[in-house]
Order: C-alpha cells, then sequence, then structure tokens
C-alpha cells in the first residue's frame, strides 16, 4: 500500500486523502443515524426560517467527499489540476447544496402524524355505539379532530346511557385513545 501512495503526485494524494477521511465521516454518519443519533452541528444565517442551516456538518461532508472522489477521477483521467480542482469544486458545491436542501426539507417535517385527541374537547360528535352511564362501559363516538372524522372510544359521567346517533359534546381527554363527552 506505501508503494503504491509514494508512486502518486502530491495533488493526486491530497484528493485521496481529501475523498478518503470525507468517506470514513460521511460512513460514520450513516452508521450513527441508523442507531437513531442524529448528531448534526449546523449554522443557519438567515433569520426568518429556524430549519437546518446550509453550512452543516452533513452538507460539508458531502461537499469534501464529492470534491475528493472528482478530484481523484480527474487526475486518474490526466487531467491538469487546475481543471481537476475547478470540476472538483463544482461537483462539491452542486451536492452539498443538494444535500443541504433536502436536509432542510427533512427538517420542515416535524409533525409527528399521529392525533391528539386534547384537539377534540369542545367539539360535538355523534354516537357510534352507545356509552354507558356513570363511566360504566365504553362506548363510540364519532368526532371531527385535527380535520378529519375520528371514531374514539369514550365515556360519559351522565347518570343514564347515550343511545345511537345522539349527539355529544367532548368535554375531556380520559387517556390517549378515551375521551369524555356529554350529551348535548
Amino acid at each position: 500500500m506505501s508503494d503504491w501512495w509514494t508512486t502518486l503526485t502530491g495533488d493526486l494524494q491530497v484528493f485521496y486523502l481529501i475523498g478518503i477521511i470525507a468517506g470514513a465521516l460521511l460512513l460514520l454518519q450513516i452508521i450513527l443515524m441508523a442507531l437513531g443519533i442524529g448528531l448534526d452541528l449546523d449554522m443557519d444565517f438567515s433569520s426568518e426560517d429556524s430549519g437546518i442551516g446550509f453550512l452543516s456538518l452533513r452538507s460539508m461532508t458531502a461537499f469534501f467527499f464529492a470534491f475528493g472522489w472528482t478530484g481523484v477521477i480527474m487526475k486518474e483521467a490526466d487531467k491538469s489540476t487546475t481543471i481537476s480542482v475547478i470540476v472538483a469544486a463544482a461537483v462539491g458545491l452542486a451536492v452539498y447544496l443538494a444535500v443541504a436542501l433536502i436536509w432542510r426539507r427533512f427538517s420542515k417535517l416535524d409533525e409527528s402524524g399521529s392525533v391528539d385527541y386534547s384537539n377534540a374537547v369542545g367539539v360535538t360528535g355523534s354516537v357510534y355505539l352507545p356509552i354507558t352511564g356513570n363511566r360504566s362501559g365504553v362506548g363510540k363516538v364519532e368526532v371531527m379532530v385535527q380535520g378529519r372524522m375520528r371514531l374514539i372510544d369514550a365515556y360519559t359521567e351522565a347518570d343514564s346511557t347515550i343511545s345511537t346517533k345522539e349527539r355529544v359534546k367532548v368535554v375531556d381527554v380520559v387517556d390517549p385513545s378515551t375521551v369524555l363527552v356529554e350529551p348535548i
């Protein structure tokens, strides 16, 4: 291996070194993300958006990875160092911007997609399955929550059973998947 390294020109050694180090960092980032450790350092210079910045560890690693290996390819194709640096910088910049934009888009996907039934408090709906009084049995209600009609388990503190199709109002959340209703 050392014979191969010593036969390389100085500029080719620099390109290989940049590509190998950036590749190792990129591999480390992928392994950490696979393990659920999303470590990234970023700086965002715009005051209007608090998303992932354009100057981040991920995007910088992508730049140096693309720069190093494009430089290697260019030098192995017997291109001049100047041309190799220019093309490698252009490819590195394109990859840098692509990664930065992709991560910026990912950072805006902050909604979990799960339903929060506390948003149903105060909303009216109708009984789907009868709800027995005094919290003695669970029934089901149809209620509009977060823009969608949901079928939710429900209790009532009323003395009598609330029959199917009766109108009810959600007054509280009992647990993450059950609400408390009262007849209207």
